[in-house]
């Protein structure tokens, strides 16, 4: 799995996320009327990801979901089993309107919000070619 942002879409991502991290759980404040929202269910509400992935997978994002239980959790486990079917059927809709599904473990290190979420991704189908910049000068060596 590969998923970016834009430089630009990281930068705005990071001092969001900097600016924001002492705040509460930005997940729980999402309310039907607010603009991330999209629909919910009984258990479940999906959003839109306030800051998008540009790239996923090697090609292009062109929408980017997210399934997030109301009741505040860390773990998927924890949702109980009405909740569950919930979620299989979110899922089984988006999947069938062409979103991908990927959610981190709960130790994930690259976790930014600890209330647990499910990323629905839609793609362009377009592959993407990477340019890598580093910061620091990069040496090696060739082994003889």
């Amino acid at each position: 799995m590969t998923a970016t942002r834009s430089t630009q879409e990281e930068h705005a991502y990071r001092k969001y996320s900097r600016a924001h991290q002492h705040d509460a759980c930005p997940f729980c404040a999402i309310k039907t009327g607010h603009p991330q929202y999209v629909e919910e269910t009984k258990s479940l509400k999906v959003i839109r990801n306030r800051m998008p992935y540009s790239v996923w997978d090697g090609q292009g994002v062109t929408d980017h979901l997210m399934i997030v239980p109301k009741l505040h959790t860390d773990k998927l486990g924890h949702i109980d089993s009405e909740a569950a079917v919930e979620f299989i059927a979110l899922v089984d809709k988006y999947e069938t309107a062409g979103y991908n599904l990927y959610a981190r473990a709960p130790s994930s290190k690259v976790k930014s919000v600890f209330h647990q979420h499910a990323h629905l991704i839609k793609l362009d189908g377009a592959h993407k070619r990477f340019l890598l910049f580093l910061r620091k000068p990069f040496y090696f060596r060739l082994s003889r």
